[in-house]
């Protein structure tokens, strides 16, 4: 077990290469979208129409090719279903390209209640062709191994299209240079990387590669609009049900929240080749196990730490007086985008056994409870009833999918100990929530407290044997050796 975990912490900190270097950049514009974009609302609903665009195009083909480069019995049969996947998407988007193009007054007035902004979303599908064909052609490369040529091109195409954005941003272009930018940053780099990977392509359209793909990730779907719905209608409904002021609020909050993904995007990406190369081995299922405990404390360790210091950080990326509250609610969202990750760990078995229904059926059921709850609570609390909404509905997912992989590919999780500690970090959360709003004195007194609290419940409960800690202290310095 430790020479799997050694390579899944070196792949994922490999990873975070490129992860942190996306951030930093993002880091640094942020207060730039913020002077010379005069509505942030219309930037989010175009990137929430973007994010749901990719996954109608893609259709999980992407995960699909996580399986089948594993699966496939030759060379030539995994190249086949590489080109198929690109082909498949990119002519469903390009399908949606010809739609905005013809139809875009009446759907710039429906999203945005303007014609202003009638080409945006025909600019912004012509972005996400180039942005599919990256998305599975770095897929590839991390699924051989390729991860230095992932990161170089992952971080080219995040910080080049940023900084071209940048230019017609500050000229004027408002929302619409914003987009052209990843307009021109995005093709050029799609094109770079198909011309790299043309050995890679077997030129031969195949319904029985399409139909296997389109299988495995067509379940997917509601899995992924599921996602989207948790991630991308509480700006609208929060704008529509409490105020503009704390819908901008919440922008800026959740774009805080997404520094996250510094420690679990890496992981995520490590995670899927790393989980299909060993789903053969006799100690996957304990490996598995190990890895979702790890995770979680890992993830929420660093959450509490981060939001004991994330009010002076906070209004020091967000320095407009009206987003002054904003950092209360990073905890909840950035808590909720580590659990969206865990449900891959705790649903492992469903993807190696092609049971992706099961995901979905886990999502949609956690977004009708995230939709009732946050049409109930947001009138009376805000952004309060908004993010915490999220984290339970992600936890309802981590649940219902644990429930579902034990009957099909059962894994010691230590799920009870898991929840009895997710309940103690919550309370100490929701304390320091408290403390923090209320600014009392010697807020470090209460920090210390629920660090120690927590940190205790890991070895009550033995969700983080002993043993273990000391086999992860000799893989540690093995990674920093060998770096």
């Amino acid at each position: 077990m430790k020479t799997l975990l050694k390579k899944l912490f070196s792949d994922s900190a490999a990873f975070a290469v490129a992860m942190f270097g996306n951030k930093l950049v993002a880091l640094i514009l942020v207060p730039i979208w913020f002077k010379y974009l005069d509505n942030e609302a219309i930037w989010g609903t175009t990137n929430a129409y973007t994010l749901i665009l990719t996954y109608l195009c893609v259709l999980g083909t992407d995960a699909a090719m996580a399986f089948y480069f594993y699966d496939s019995k030759n060379e030539e049969e995994r190249r086949t279903y590489f080109f198929n996947a690109i082909f498949f998407s990119v002519s469903i988007c390009v399908g949606f390209g010809v739609f905005t193009f013809f139809a875009g007054e009446p759907l710039g007035i429906l999203l945005y209640a303007s014609n202003e902004y009638n080409r945006l979303l025909f600019i912004a599908t012509l972005a996400t062709i180039g942005a599919i064909i990256i998305q599975h052609v770095l897929g590839y490369a991390r699924y051989s191994g390729r991860v230095w040529l992932f990161n170089t091109f992952s971080m080219a195409y995040v910080i080049g299209s940023n900084l071209i954005s940048v230019i017609f941003v500050i000229n004027g272009f408002g929302v619409m240079g914003l987009f052209y930018g990843q307009l021109i940053g995005q093709s050029l780099v799609a094109i770079i990387l198909l011309f790299l990977f043309r050995k890679e392509f077997v030129f031969k359209l195949s319904k029985a590669h399409i139909s296997d793909l389109i299988r495995y990730g067509l379940p997917l779907l509601p899995t992924l609009i599921s996602f989207w719905v948790l991630t991308s209608v509480s700006r609208p409904i929060v704008l529509h049900l409490s105020s503009m002021e704390n819908a901008n609020i919440m922008e800026a909050s959740i774009r805080v929240a997404s520094f996250i993904v510094l420690i679990t995007a890496p992981f995520q990406l490590a995670w899927r080749p790393f989980s299909m190369s060993i789903k053969e081995r006799e100690d996957a299922p304990e490996v598995f196990g190990v890895v979702a405990r790890l995770l979680l404390v890992v993830g929420t360790l660093s959450i509490m730490l981060l939001t004991f210091v994330i009010e002076p950080l906070y209004k020091l990326y967000i320095s407009e007086a009206d987003k002054a509250t904003g950092y209360l609610y990073v905890w909840p969202l950035a808590l909720g985008t580590l659990f969206n990750v865990l449900h891959t760990v705790f649903g492992v078995g469903l993807l190696i056994k092609k049971q992706t229904k099961k995901i979905s059926r886990s999502f949609m059921i956690a977004s009708i409870i995230y939709f009732m709850g946050v049409f109930l609570t947001v009138p009376s609390y805000g952004i309060w009833g908004a993010v915490s909404m999220t984290t339970v509905a992600y936890l309802v997912v981590i649940v219902l999918v644990y429930r579902q992989n034990q009957k099909v590919y059962p894994v010691q999780f230590h799920f009870k100990a898991m929840m009895i500690y997710l309940t103690v970090y919550l309370v100490n959360m929701v304390g320091i929530s408290w403390i923090q709003t209320h600014q009392y004195e010697y807020k470090w007194v209460y920090y210390m407290t629920a660090i120690v609290m927590t940190i205790l419940t890991i070895f009550i409960t033995k969700l983080i044997p002993v043993q273990l800690l000391g086999n992860i202290r000799n893989i540690l310095p093995k990674l920093g050796g060998k770096g």
